[in-house]
């Protein structure tokens, strides 16, 4: 038994190590991506880009219906029970893949004009979303065979991937950027897209033939479809009105305010979900362990998790308010300074996201993915209304202040999306959120966020080089009052040598 856990603290270890440096590859190379996609669009393309984009990940997500999870899920079982029947899974969970792709991606096809001419009156949008339903068909096979790296414990060939993704689209873009008129610029990026989701997808066939190619062969034998597809079916309840949440405010926005504003406003939550992919627990990874280990072993790394996540997530808020702007300015220029408005609060979302992505993976490793999605489905609703209310209601101010009613509403509904995430698990397996870790560092992030206001006051240009050497000072000071009062100590220390030897 203490070898097993050995071994299981090795393979978590290990794999959040690479899932980490794949996140942090992915999240980097896509805020580069949507720092030069700013730049270069302007306020006003970027939003025609994010509105377009927003739309088609709905799409994307009805193509998915919770298939690609239900691979992991079902390989993941499957490795410790019977192997034989791993390609079987593989092959009928591909069918509904590309059934459901078909649908969806030819919805959005014949859709496009009514979208673009009669729902946001913008006759711009037309040729992008006719080229953004060819996106979601590759898009979703490129997500699909991904997920496998994380079934068979090879997830630093995501990493290999996501490099790879992250320089194709930064060279391809600034081609577009560089040699073809502006006209065409947004057209020619989702073009760029489905040409890199088809190279992404020959890696990982090729990889996963090299390295697991059971998942190719013929099987025999039999599997319940019923219960995959109601599985599945469930994941995808909640998968869509995740998508509806996650992308409504951008949508909604597009609805009343010029495509501008949505630019603007999609630069704050670029930024935001940027570093909360960072930060981010390695849900894909505990996804798959979950599916595996029992609750006792899970209730140890829910504890570890928080304790971590806590200690790094509430200085970062901090750091948010004090330096968004500054972000801001050096990311995407100062003409994306309206973007400040609604940083300050989407901010919050850092700590909610997570811990959110966290409750949903332990209830879909366990089989119990149609308890999140009766909740996700209400919290959308929730989300919809205050979307609608709020941005409405702040426009009689100004246009900057509905940028500011959809991230208020968008940060109301994950709030309350966390207590019910939190109340549901407490009920269903007995495990709750340590609050007590956050006293701690919030203590430590009072004091740094002092500190760094006060030496702010006497500095009239906050020049790049100056802002390094802030944010390196406040983070000194997090870490040695940390130390001080108990915050970190010498089990932590233990953990990052740990990962160090991986």
């Amino acid at each position: 038994m203490k070898g097993y856990n050995q071994n299981l603290k090795k393979e978590i270890v290990q794999n959040s190590f690479w899932n980490f440096i794949s996140l942090a590859l992915n999240r980097l190379g896509a805020l580069a991506f949507t720092v030069i996609l700013a730049r270069f669009l302007m306020p006003e393309n970027y939003g025609v880009y994010s509105i377009v984009l927003s739309v088609a990940m709905i799409f994307f997500i009805f193509a998915d219906f919770g298939v690609s999870k239900t691979l992991v899920r079902y390989i993941s079982i499957s490795l410790n029970k019977n192997k034989n029947k791993i390609s079987s899974y593989h092959w009928y969970l591909f069918k509904l893949k590309f059934i459901l792709t078909i649908i969806f991606s030819l919805g959005l096809l014949f859709l496009s004009y009514p979208l673009a001419f009669y729902i946001f009156k913008n006759p711009n949008l037309f040729y992008p979303f006719l080229v953004a339903s060819f996106y979601i068909f590759v898009l979703s096979f490129d997500n699909f065979y991904s997920q496998v790296f994380y079934s068979i414990g090879k997830v630093k060939y995501l990493s290999i991937k996501e490099l790879l993704s992250s320089f194709l689209k930064i060279i391809l873009v600034l081609g577009i950027f560089l040699f073809i008129s502006s006209i065409y610029h947004v057209l020619g990026i989702f073009l760029s897209l489905i040409l890199i989701s088809l190279i992404l997808i020959l890696f990982s066939l090729f990889y996963i033939k090299k390295f697991f190619p059971i998942l190719y062969s013929k099987s025999c034998e039999k599997i319940n479809k019923k219960k995959i597809r109601k599985f599945a079916a469930f994941l995808a309840f909640a998968s869509i009105s995740s998508a509806f949440f996650i992308y409504i405010d951008s949508i909604m926005l597009g609805l009343f305010v010029s495509p501008k504003y949505v630019g603007y406003y999609r630069a704050a939550f670029s930024l935001v979900f940027s570093i909360s992919s960072l930060i981010t627990f390695p849900n894909a990874v505990l996804f798959s362990m979950f599916a595996r280990i029992n609750m006792k072993s899970i209730g140890k790394i829910l504890d570890i998790s928080f304790k971590y996540f806590l200690m790094v997530v509430i200085p970062i808020i901090f750091g948010l308010f004090i330096f968004g702007k500054y972000f801001i300015r050096a990311l995407f220029g100062y003409e994306y300074l309206s973007s400040v408005l609604p940083l300050y609060f989407l901010s919050f979302l850092l700590f909610f996201t997570v811990l959110v992505g966290l409750f949903f993976s332990l209830f879909s490793a366990k089989g119990k993915p149609e308890i999140f999605a009766k909740l996700i489905f209400v919290i959308c609703l929730i989300n919809v209304f205050l979307n609608f209310g709020l941005i409405k209601l702040f426009l009689r101010i100004s246009p900057n202040w509905a940028m500011a009613g959809a991230a208020i509403a968008t940060t109301i509904s994950w709030g309350i999306y966390l207590v019910a995430s939190a109340f549901l698990t407490k009920k269903e397996f007995g495990f709750s959120i340590p609050f007590r870790f956050m006293i701690r560092p919030i203590v430590s992030s009072l004091f740094m966020g002092g500190a760094l206001i006060y030496l702010l006051t006497f500095i009239y240009d906050l020049t790049l080089f100056l802002g390094a050497g802030l944010i390196l000072f406040g983070s000194l000071i997090y870490i040695i009052l940390m130390l001080l009062i108990g915050g970190i100590n010498k089990e932590d220390f233990n953990l990052l040598k740990e990962i160090y030897r991986t």
